[in-house]
């Protein structure tokens, strides 16, 4: 009989369950089954778990990107504040902003009753409107340009440390 150590999704070891290899059942290492016993009698026997596969490069760089994807998602949706409003700048605000301005520039005299990140209303008139949305705009192109220059540093990255030198959490527009 033999075991395997196993990972979650994010490629760190499980500590508390193991791999039964002759039928891939997974064995809780603490617990009082017959399954846990027979593999804590294996390891007092001298054995040890098939240890986890070391990940290539390619692989870590493929969890780093799509942690850095995330993050930069995080920082695009925090909202920024303009003029000690604060605004919510996911996707579906961007939009409603973006139809608001264009009709801001069809008529001049355009204002609209905004609905803030705390939940109360403000009347926004044709240059705060424009103002907002530019803001808005600035801010989410700030966090692509941010997650441009880590996915470059990412892609360069010519060993395991190098790649978990780069911090992907700081640096982001507030």
């Amino acid at each position: 009989m033999t075991y395997s150590t196993i990972a979650d999704l994010s490629g760190l070891p499980f500590a508390r369950v193991v791999r039964r290899d002759a039928d891939g059942a997974l064995v809780p290492v603490d617990s009082e089954t017959a399954d846990s016993r027979a593999y804590r009698d294996w390891l007092a026997a001298g054995h040890a778990p098939t240890p986890l596969p070391a990940p290539t490069l390619a692989a870590l760089k493929a969890a780093k990107f799509a942690a850095l994807a995330d993050r930069r998602w995080r920082a695009e949706t925090a909202g920024v504040t303009v003029g000690g409003l604060s605004i919510p700048s996911d996707a579906a605000t961007q939009s409603k902003l973006t139809a608001a301005v264009v009709a801001g520039v069809l008529d001049n005299n355009y204002a609209v009753t905004w609905k803030l990140a705390n939940g109360t209303f403000q009347l926004l008139d044709h240059a705060t409107l424009i103002a907002v949305a530019q803001a808005v705009r600035a801010h989410v192109q700030g966090c692509f340009d941010h997650e441009a220059t880590l996915t470059a540093a990412i892609t360069a990255a010519a060993d395991a440390a190098a790649l978990a030198a780069i911090d992907i959490e700081t640096g982001w527009p507030a």
